[in-house]
């Protein structure tokens, strides 16, 4: 696509935009990323499988120091 624009006094200049391809695995996950369900229900799993990592093995959790 091609947008014209126009300058003082009556010049077009034509700009061109980008065409951005996206495949559809992009776009699906475009569109969840604005669902506050699909967010909170990734927060959660997201506790679950660290809570799950603390209860079943602590140690490998831990921050060397």
């Amino acid at each position: 696509m091609v947008a014209v624009e126009t300058c003082a006094p009556c010049v077009e200049i034509a700009l061109e935009e980008p065409v951005e391809i996206l495949s559809p695995k992009v776009v699906e996950l475009r569109s969840k990323i604005h669902d506050e369900t699909y967010i909170n229900n990734a927060i959660q799993r997201i506790a679950q499988v660290i809570s799950k990592k603390l209860v079943e093995n602590p140690e490998e959790l831990k921050l060397s120091s």
